[in-house]
């Protein structure tokens, strides 16, 4: 095919899979990357990708990365900079003389008063995209990510616990990353009957914590207990971990979210089906996958006598001020205040009425087995 189509983030979640999608369907990909190195990119090059090594906060770069293209993903990397590479991106788009649609990636989340202020940014840019006149463009917004239920697997395999700081059901249809690449791949494939609309890929069954912790069970072969935790707790783990301040200063909220069943409504859809033409991976499929490639989830001395000693630094690692870290780096704190996504009644009135161009389905729940 003579379409080419630039892949942002590429050695990413969603980026990644969406580009082999991609090549697989014979189209040419050019992966914009950071890291020619990394193990993706020379997977991407070694099935016919073009790299294109380049900073999505450099317009200089965004620009050239777009020369010659026709179509393009856009998915900014969590973290500060993301409304700053929206408008970069916006405005090297709009003076590309060849991009015709963009695929950009959001959140289920999105709120202008969330008090995660990724989430706001995120709102920004979104108000921002909806100003484009010489492009058309699709948005993809799904909810929690299946990885975010991996960040404790080493407790899980080697100390039979899944500590969590989501209260309750903390009901989710996660959708694979694998899956959300192909949405984006096939909406790219054929882009004309998606302008301006929003797709919400999901997993085909909402599941719960205890849920989660049955399929973990069954897949490493062990009992795991559900180990309650406050968010002090996580704001140690966190911070005991390879996360950095800004990470938690918006995961705290997300799990909050996660608390008040936000992900639930409107929970399971057909998107992946009907635009991929394939089935959404269930939960036990995609822990099957990640575990496989994680090396902390193999049963040994070793990884057990790492996981207790890891676990022994959060209890003794003391817990971030993060109203003061907040203060800290001047985020917006509205004077008429901030709602989380239960709390806002323009949030709930849209996601509750939304209408999707596919059809929604009931929400099955799995079962422990």
């Amino acid at each position: 095919m003579n379409i080419k189509i630039l892949i942002t983030a590429a050695n990413g979640n969603t980026g990644f899979p969406a580009a082999k999608e991609l090549l697989h369907l014979g189209f040419e990909v050019r992966a914009m990357i950071r890291n020619p190195k990394n193990p993706k990119a020379l997977e991407l090059k070694r099935l016919g990708a073009e790299l294109f090594v380049g900073d999505m906060d450099d317009y200089r770069d965004v620009k050239e990365a777009l020369i010659g293209v026709q179509r393009a993903y856009f998915c900014t990397p969590f973290g500060r900079n993301s409304l700053f590479q929206t408008n970069a991106f916006f405005i090297a788009a709009e003076e590309s003389k060849a991009l015709e649609h963009v695929v950009y990636m959001s959140q289920w989340l999105l709120n202008q008063h969330h008090p995660s202020i990724n989430t706001k940014m995120q709102w920004l840019g979104e108000q921002l995209v909806r100003k484009h006149k010489t492009i058309t463009y699709t948005f993809v917004n799904p909810g929690l990510f299946a990885f975010t239920y991996f960040f404790t697997v080493e407790f899980m395999a080697q100390l039979g616990i899944m500590p969590t700081a989501i209260q309750g059901d903390g009901l989710n249809a996660p959708p694979s990353e694998d899956d959300q690449g192909r949405v984006v791949a096939h909406i790219l494939k054929d882009p004309e009957p998606h302008h301006q609309k929003t797709y919400r890929p999901t997993g085909p069954q909402l599941i719960s914590q205890s849920e989660v912790v049955a399929v973990f069970s069954k897949v490493l072969g062990r009992n795991i207990k559900l180990m309650p935790i406050s968010e002090k707790m996580l704001l140690k783990s966190l911070k005991a971990g390879k996360y950095s301040m800004y990470d938690y200063s918006n995961i705290r909220y997300y799990l909050r979210d996660a608390s008040e069943n936000v992900f639930a409504i409107n929970g399971v859809t057909n998107v992946v089906k009907e635009l991929t033409g394939r089935e959404p991976e269930d939960f036990e499929t995609i822990v099957r996958t990640y575990i496989s490639e994680m090396p902390e989830a193999k049963k040994s001395l070793g990884n057990t006598l790492k996981a207790i000693k890891n676990f022994g630094k959060i209890l003794i690692t003391k817990a971030p001020n993060m109203e003061e870290f907040e203060k800290t780096q001047y985020y917006p704190n509205f004077i008429h205040g901030m709602n989380q996504a239960i709390d806002s009644p323009d949030w709930l009135d849209l996601r509750k009425n939304e209408k999707y161009d596919v059809n929604l389905k009931k929400m099955p729940r799995v079962q422990p087995t």
